[in-house]
């Protein structure tokens, strides 16, 4: 009796170490497993990191502001073939004010829009789709980059010719009818920083206040 009392003891000890073996064992696989998918230690935030290289367009001439145009075009005319039921209503693109920019980029896109057959009204109608567009600009920090950065497959030098300019414009496009959207379009560009004017005025505070108009829509 005395024998198997010592031996139930025993056998509930080595029980007892072999869990608390496992339990330590599978904290460090944990552990290990969360490291080996974030590249490192564990942290109880996200670590901050860059994406990896890749490009951005730059828009420096008209010829760019027709390429935009194009996408654009191009986006309203698949609308138009996925929605039969306006199908045969005309578009009515929504004036733009004076800045360059807008200004060409109006008439760039209507005339990408016509040579495809769509319809293009002059002014607003009952069953007109609506097309407007805003520009909004985005100003970055001038030391937002990292020094003499060198991406080593192709090259490219941040230090100097060729460094990424400090502000950014993205066009945003939307196509609707009878207040539900058709198409919605947003391209993201670098602009040079000198060309800023060209897109928007740059003692607006509303960095979308010089390139929209709102427009009141009325259906029967």
């Amino acid at each position: 009796m005395k024998y198997r009392t010592y031996a139930l003891a025993l056998l509930s000890l080595t029980l007892a170490l072999f869990l608390a073996g496992c339990c330590a064992a599978g904290g460090k696989n944990e552990s290990a497993a969360l490291a080996r998918d974030y590249g490192g230690p564990t942290s109880p935030a996200p670590v901050p990191a860059d994406h990896g290289a890749y490009s951005q367009l730059t828009m420096q001439a008209a010829e760019h502001w027709r390429s935009m145009a194009i996408e654009v075009a191009a986006k309203i005319y698949k609308a138009y073939e996925d929605r039969e039921d306006i199908l045969e209503f005309p578009l009515y693109v929504a004036p733009p004010n004076n800045r360059p920019f807008t200004v060409a980029f109006y008439n760039l896109l209507r005339t990408e829009l016509v040579s495809r057959g769509v319809q293009i009204s002059s002014a607003l109608e009952p069953r007109s789709a609506l097309l407007e567009y805003a520009v909004q600009s985005v100003p970055f920090d001038p030391g937002r980059f990292r020094e003499n950065f060198q991406l080593s497959s192709g090259g490219a030098d941040w230090s100097g010719k060729g460094r990424a300019s400090n502000h950014e414009i993205i066009v945003n496009a939307r196509m609707f009818y009878r207040n539900r959207f058709i198409m919605h379009y947003s391209g993201i560009r670098y602009i040079n920083d000198a060309d800023l004017g060209l897109y928007k005025d740059p003692q607006a505070a509303d960095p979308l206040a010089e390139s929209r108009r709102n427009i009141r829509i009325t259906t029967k």
